[in-house]
């Protein structure tokens, strides 16, 4: 089994997998409790499909430990749970969910691995004649339990899953919208419209209300007052999944990286160019403005002036004053010396 590593985790948990990645990579879960684990390759799978069309699949998994195994599975539906990626497994029927797969994957039977023992599976994915186009996400999970463990026992088991995005052929429907657009201090604050220097954190939220998973790439150009463009900020590079009926959000720094030894002084436009689409020939924009002015540093500086102009306004009207009061004073007669 290639490229295999590996992820902890206590108690019957579900191995989470995020959908940051263009490429399936290989991830795998164990069990602190009692040294049981599994690895799985790949954990990401895509496939497309017409409808009726009986696809397969295969999917690796391995016993890492010293301790056989029998290893059960379950598949269940996922969807998008909040901005950051995470999927979110549905583990009832969800009949209200368009982008459903669980119904169309073939069970699988329960089998036993022993230590270091490879498994290669065999997975049947029947797609229906009335198959919705678009995507349609499913997760295949398996639990590795030792057979000396009864009904009364207690183990900690970890669940891993392998995530399978699925497109139906038909009409797809790409439509990606940039829900909003914000300039802020740093990542996660507050959004503003001026600041005193950089680094600054853009912030992006991406919306899908296409049926099909998109992987959008951004940039983002600072120009100042009169269009110079002054840096270039990547949004979603290299770029990662946003599926249908969800949101995602993505942040890009403005700092050295992509500022160099810039200073920022004055008013800016950052504009955001989002490409999408199977070709990336779908564009979708937005722009803001927003102000880098030191006003502590300035208002400092101000104060001191301010200061400086009064203290040398008191000065000269006390010289005047004196200066005045030494020529008002009567001289003293001079005394002639005698021949």
């Amino acid at each position: 089994m290639k490229k295999l590593a590996s992820l902890s985790a206590i108690g019957l948990s579900l191995l989470v997998l995020t959908l940051s990645m263009s490429t399936p990579v290989v991830m795998a879960a164990s069990s602190k409790g009692t040294g049981q684990a599994l690895e799985i390759a790949p954990p990401l799978v895509y496939i497309k499909a017409n409808p009726g069309q009986v696809v397969h699949t295969k999917i690796q998994l391995r016993d890492i430990t010293k301790t056989q195994l029998i290893v059960t599975n379950e598949v269940n539906d996922f969807v998008a749970n909040g901005e950051d990626g995470t999927p979110k497994i549905l583990m009832g029927d969800d009949s209200n969910n368009p982008f459903s797969l669980k119904n169309w994957i073939t069970a699988l039977p329960a089998f036993t691995l022993s230590p270091n023992q490879i498994q290669t599976l065999s997975v049947t994915i029947n797609v229906p004649k009335n198959a919705s186009p678009g995507g349609h996400y499913g997760v295949i999970r398996f639990t590795g339990t030792p057979p000396n463990v009864t009904g009364s026992g207690v183990s900690l088991s970890a669940s891993l899953g392998a995530l399978v995005l699925l497109t139906v052929s038909g009409k797809l429907t790409h439509k990606i919208a940039i829900d909003t657009f914000a300039v802020s201090k740093n990542e996660g604050g507050e959004p503003a419209k001026m600041f005193q220097s950089t680094p600054l954190s853009f912030t992006a939220r991406l919306k899908n209300s296409g049926n099909i998973q998109e992987e959008p790439t951004g940039h983002i150009v600072v120009s100042d007052l009169f269009g110079r463009a002054v840096a270039g900020v990547n949004i979603n590079v290299p770029p990662r999944n946003i599926l249908p009926d969800s949101t995602r959000k993505f942040v890009g720094a403005l700092d050295k990286s992509n500022l160099g030894s810039k200073r920022l002084f004055g008013l800016y436009h950052a504009k955001l160019t989002v490409r999408y689409g199977d070709n990336n020939d779908q564009v979708a924009t937005d722009a803001i403005t927003f102000w880098v002015i030191p006003w502590k540093l300035i208002l400092i500086i101000i104060i001191l002036l301010i200061a400086a102009f009064f203290g040398v306004k008191y000065w000269l009207k006390h010289y005047k004053r004196r200066v005045l009061k030494q020529a008002q004073k009567p001289k003293r007669p001079t005394k002639r010396r005698r021949m």
